[in-house]
């Protein structure tokens, strides 16, 4: 069976054991062949599993306190995953989550089925509006738009009404757009033709077999018998016929034109109104979703109901809630300055900036582009197909000073937090509650650009959001700008090696990337103190606030 294909970045994928500390996941494992080209190293001492247990509410006010702490440690934190799953014996917490959620669901489908209905509606209006639109066009008038062509202007395409007829335009100017031929041919099928048997012009063409023709030829002038017997060469029987259709046919157009400028002045607007109707429908809808996609149950997942079927905590006879919350931490590392000739100054100038052109180090570079981003089998297009080369140069400049200071554009290396805190909410038959929670802290030290691949997936799930939200309301995901990368996978480098081994030959064909490439010094004992200080920081934190005391 093919191997699944898997973001190599993801969370899960930097899971480590619990008793050696070693990370499970060897294409992880082997990001340290790539050195210099990434680095994603985690320091084999950064890892610890804390368990605190409390009164209710004991670990939750731990992890707030941790969250607002390490902000004020000048720390980057977001939220990257929640799931929530209530037994239904615990009643009072089910009501206020499981409940909450199914009556969510409920609003959700009332709401769905109110916009169908309104869209429905609305395409019985627009038919209509069609419809009179024709008829207009008929008369001479046209379309705002039409008029800008005619005029040479820029097109406002943003302008609600700039599809709709322009009922206003000046008669004289609409007579000379007028498209007489189409209007008799309506006169003719639809008025004329409902006239009663022996008189429609339809039914008497058997008499007169240029009779439709020779009306078709008449303009409005022709109301005079012997003139119009002379100008089309008919008899006198037929030009009685001719001269009294044409006669009704201007009586008709008169009416007809008042009526349907009116109709369509009313049409209009009923179409504009049910247009923001169904707009409003789906704005009103959009939070609602929102709020129902954010309560993730345990067992929607695949791989929440494998690990909570046999989970030893989880009885059904027991009124219980369990939840998981996934926290990034991560702040800019790396040597004291003193290591770098010439100070802070000059490292400025060498490391990255934001704007293109002027950087001597981007994150976003091609062996980022080929190996994390737009790979086909690990990349982060895995998990989401819909990312682009574009989307990605537009995300670049969000993630610096001023939108934020998520990335520093002299900071090239990051410690980076996955804090993953499981707790348990348990009543006893007694009454009696207790809350036990287990902080997983995992601690990696990322380059740039791989911090960067995060920060993507951050901004994809954010984006997620929303084109699901878009989705369901019936709009659709929108566009997003540009295609996905494709690279050449052709080894050009294989050949060379067989040829130098036909000869014994040992060589390396290797190119060093912009990052650091010397792991048995320079990483062990400039960078990894640096991550492992801020680790200690973090857990010191946390079992202080258990009662432990500073480690």
């Amino acid at each position: 069976m093919p191997e699944k294909k898997k973001f190599i970045l993801e969370d899960s994928n930097f899971a480590r054991d619990r008793i050696t500390s070693e990370i499970k996941e060897g294409k992880i494992r082997d990001f340290k062949k790539q050195i210099g080209h990434v680095m994603i190293l985690p320091p084999f001492e950064a890892y610890v599993r804390l368990d605190a247990t409390g009164p209710p509410g004991f670990t939750s006010g731990m992890l707030y306190s941790l969250s607002f702490q390490v902000r004020k440690w000048e720390y980057n934190i977001v939220k990257a995953d929640e799931w929530i799953e209530v037994n239904p014996v615990h009643a009072q917490y089910y009501q206020l989550t499981h409940r909450q959620k199914e009556e969510l669901e409920g609003r959700i489908k009332s709401g769905l089925a109110s916009t169908s209905q309104s869209v429905a509606d609305l395409e019985l209006l627009m038919h209509d509006e069609r419809k009179y639109r024709e008829f207009l066009h008929y008369f001479g008038y046209r379309t705002f738009r039409e008029i800008a062509e005619e005029a040479k202007k820029k097109d406002d395409a943003e302008s609600p009404d700039y599809d709709f007829i322009d009922v206003n335009e000046d008669p004289q100017k609409a007579k000379k757009h007028a498209d007489e031929h189409s209007l008799k041919a309506v006169f003719i099928d639809q008025v004329d033709a409902h006239t009663g048997e022996g008189i429609a012009m339809r039914n008497i063409v058997a008499r007169w077999p240029t009779l439709i023709t020779d009306f078709m030829k008449m303009s409005d002038e022709d109301t005079d018998v012997n003139k119009a017997m002379k100008k089309l060469d008919v008899s006198k029987a037929e030009a009685v016929v001719l001269v009294t259709k044409n006669k009704l046919y201007q009586e008709w157009k008169k009416l007809f034109g008042v009526e349907i400028k009116s109709r369509y002045n009313r049409i209009k607007e009923l179409v504009k109104s049910r247009k923001k109707s169904v707009e409003e429908y789906r704005n009103w809808l959009k939070p609602t979703i929102a709020r129902h996609r954010m309560v993730q149950e345990g067992l929607a997942s695949e791989g929440g109901r494998a690990g909570l079927s046999t989970a030893f905590i989880k009885h059904e006879s027991q009124a219980l809630a369990l939840s998981e919350i996934v926290m990034w931490v991560w702040k800019d590392t790396g040597p004291a300055t003193e290591f770098y000739k010439g100070g802070t100054e000059e490292l400025a100038k060498l490391m990255a900036g934001v704007e293109s052109g002027k950087s001597r180090l981007s994150p976003y570079d091609n062996w980022t582009k080929k190996n994390l981003i737009f790979h086909p089998e690990q990349g982060l297009a895995v998990k989401y197909p819909w990312i682009t080369d574009e989307w990605v140069k537009k995300q670049l400049p969000t993630f610096y000073p001023p939108a934020n200071r998520w990335m520093l554009p002299h900071k090239p290396y990051y410690a980076f937090f996955i804090i993953t805190m499981e707790r348990a909410n348990i009543r006893m038959p007694t009454g009696a509650e207790l809350e036990d929670g287990t902080f997983d802290v995992n601690a990696v030290f990322l380059s740039q650009n791989a911090l960067f691949v995060k920060l993507l997936e951050l901004r994809a799930k954010q984006e997620e959001m929303n084109r699901y939200v878009d989705e369901l309301i019936g709009t659709g995901p929108a566009n997003v700008e540009g295609k996905a990368l494709k690279f050449d996978d052709k080894n050009y480098i294989e050949p060379f090696k067989k040829f130098f081994e036909w000869f014994s030959l040992d060589f390396a064909f290797r190119k060093g990337g912009p990052y650091e490439r010397d792991f048995e010094d320079r990483y062990t004992k400039y960078y990894a103190p640096g991550v492992m200080d801020k680790y200690r920081q973090i857990t010191g934190f946390i079992k202080t606030k258990m009662g432990l005391g500073v480690a």
